[in-house]
């Protein structure tokens, strides 16, 4: 894969120059509040006094500054103060800024030491991570909790782009997709399993410390984030319900009162392309911070359908964020953000499904003594259509008995040859390619998604040991998913049409059935419609503490409303056909319920693509 990669950036990184540390002489400080960073290089360049620091890790840090007549000593002091950092005076007269007053530091190329719990690249140094999820705030080293931490820097490090991602860095995180509209993350392997609209989830997912029940976070990829923290063990504290299991928490980069920009592009086979771009504008000091940002990425699928002829389960999605931080008075800080994720493209929710063929039992003793042998009409259906086994044997690529259907069978055997032959196998002749990423499908999948959030974070500093945090969330969210539920192909011509039948006509002289979902086709064709709109508002209110001992605290209240509509369909043809059959439906006839059904002939002997519910001008009502 080829990456290329283009930045400017305005903050280079740490100020390595070592001399001796000023004297106490006082004088005249005017050092504004704001970026940490900024603060020192401002005091580097007044005092002359040398600095040896973490860049990355002080960037994007908030001081109170340091106004007035004082020395030099006291105005670094008091430029750190709040801000989990102190200053360190080496034994060699080298000021350096770690992170606690406990830290020691040998030499100044150490300033990196603290580190994340998460992995890094080899040869590459270690940098602090300050985590958010304890709603206190800290180096993920002091936080008594069991919690992984990544940065951007390590994301793109280790090739981690999304959420499934993340399986490879955190221990006791595993992911799974569903066939539905939602996904599975287990941690230390409580997940949930479960499928309802209802089930809540057990391991919560957060965007900035909110919360968020409906979401694309594990969909969309990763991209400006500041890191990416997995919480271990019940949260529910903290997060309220939904929290058993952990906490996954992705927090996004702040604007900060410096001009930056980024943008990189990735290419690679299947057609894989990925631009990622950032913007971040001081647009008054540091009173008012944008930062903009966004990800497209697009590629074919890895899987291939050989009856479509197509690539399937590919990539088209964007996403974009614009972030505006507000600092109108020292005290007060808020961080307004807006996120849309798209996505239209035709990835699967579930790609190839293995069977093992179960064929009907070779006889059925009861009470009275054997009630049929194998060959006696109806014993297929105490077959369950595929059996156990072998995971990657021959065995594994065969289709299911579809005597186990309970619509073919009621077609069989209650219409007799009318439309689908006593004993016709739908699966005739058909075994599946030993390729797990071959499939024989007739319908290629459709995903669409969109995903709208709007934050609103606010920091109110009471004191300097004291914060008053505000989180306020809105969310919209909508999905739509369909694939072929048969997931295996089947054989042509499964459908008759009998002219001295009552239902004479469903099924054409060229044995092709007109579905109004499916279209036309004499095969067994079955697909399936997933599909959610959801919408969140939270809001949480928080008091916080910064003290110095060993006492903190976080207290606070939160309140949500979920509200969401989720939709699950099966259409299949002969089930269909099934019901036109039983509801006495004939060309040009009528079907339950009164509603006139022979506009539809006409369309459908001109053609054999899917027929929308209604035409306008010909229905009052909806035929489905």
């Amino acid at each position: 894969m080829l990456k290329l990669k283009f930045s400017g950036l305005l903050a280079m990184g740490a100020a390595c120059a070592i001399a001796a540390a000023g004297g106490a002489i006082a004088e005249n400080f005017n050092i504004p509040s704001g970026d940490l960073k900024s603060a020192l290089d401002i005091y580097t360049k007044q005092t002359g006094v040398s600095l040896v620091f973490p860049g990355e890790a002080v960037k994007g840090v908030r001081t109170k500054g340091a106004k007035g007549n004082l020395s030099s000593n006291d105005a670094l002091v008091r430029i750190l103060d709040g801000t989990g950092f102190a200053l360190h005076r080496n034994p060699d007269s080298v000021i350096t800024i770690v992170r606690d007053e406990r830290a020691t530091l040998d030499d100044p190329s150490s300033v990196h030491i603290a580190a994340a719990s998460a992995p890094a690249v080899s040869g590459a140094a270690l940098e602090t991570v300050t985590v958010t999820s304890s709603k206190i705030g800290g180096d993920v080293q002091n936080i008594p909790i069991s919690i992984t931490a990544l940065s951007q820097e390590q994301l793109t490090a280790t090739q981690t782009a999304g959420g499934p991602d993340l399986v490879k860095q955190v221990p006791n995180l595993t992911f799974s997709k569903t066939n539905f509209s939602g996904y599975n993350i287990q941690i230390r392997g409580i997940g949930t399993q479960a499928i309802s609209v209802t089930t809540d989830p057990a391991v919560a997912v957060a965007f900035n410390d909110a919360p968020f029940i409906r979401n694309h976070f594990f969909e969309q990829e990763f991209y400006d984030v500041s890191q990416v923290e997995v919480v271990r063990g019940p949260q529910g504290t903290l997060y309220g319900r939904n929290a058993t299991a952990g906490v996954v928490n992705l927090v996004s980069a702040k604007p900060t009162d410096q001009f930056e920009a980024m943008a990189s592009a990735d290419f690679g086979n299947y057609q894989n392309r990925r631009f990622e771009g950032m913007l971040n504008v001081p647009i008054v000091g540091d009173k008012l911070d944008l930062r903009v940002a966004g990800e497209w990425t697009k590629r074919k699928g890895y899987t291939f359908n050989a009856e479509t002829d197509q690539s399937v389960d590919g990539r088209d999605l964007w996403s974009g964020r614009v972030s505006l931080l507000v600092h109108p008075i020292e005290k007060l800080s808020a961080n307004l953000i807006w996120e849309h994720f798209s996505e239209d493209d035709d990835r699967l929710r579930s790609g190839k499904q293995l069977c093992t063929r179960s064929n009907a039992p070779a006889e059925v003793d009861g009470p009275a003594g054997q009630q049929f042998t194998a060959g006696t009409e109806g014993s297929a259906w105490l077959s369950q259509g595929c059996s156990l086994g072998p995971l990657y044997g021959p065995t594994s690529f065969e289709t299911p008995n579809a005597g186990a259907f309970p619509f073919v069978a009621v077609i069989e055997y209650t219409f007799g040859n009318k439309f689908i032959p006593i004993g016709a196998d739908p699966y005739a002749g058909v075994v599946q390619p030993q390729s797990l990423r071959i499939i024989d499908s007739q319908l290629d999948p459709k995903y669409r998604a969109k995903n709208d959030t709007f934050e609103l974070n606010a920091d109110y500093d009471i004191s300097s040991a004291l914060t008053l945090t505000s989180q306020t969330g809105y969310n919209e969210d909508s999905l739509y998913s369909t694939e072929d539920y048969n997931r295996f192909n089947t054989a042509p011509d499964l459908f008759v049409d009998d002219t001295t039948f009552a239902g004479a006509g469903l099924v054409g002289q060229d044995r092709q059935f007109c579905d109004p979902q499916l279209g036309c086709s004499s095969r067994l064709v079955g697909e399936d419609v997933s599909q959610e709109r959801a919408y969140q508002f939270s809001q949480e209110l928080r008091l916080a503490s910064n003290f110095s001992g060993p006492f903190n605290f976080s207290v606070g209240g939160n309140f949500l409303h979920y509200q969401t509509v989720e939709d699950y369909y099966v259409f299949y043809n002969a089930i269909t056909l099934l019901d036109e059959a039983v509801n006495g439906f004939q060309p040009g006839g009528f079907i339950r319920g009164d509603v006139a059904h022979a506009p539809f002939d006409t369309a459908l002997a001109d053609s054999c693509d899917p027929i929308p519910a209604t035409i306008p001008g010909n229905f009052d009502d909806n035929i489905y």
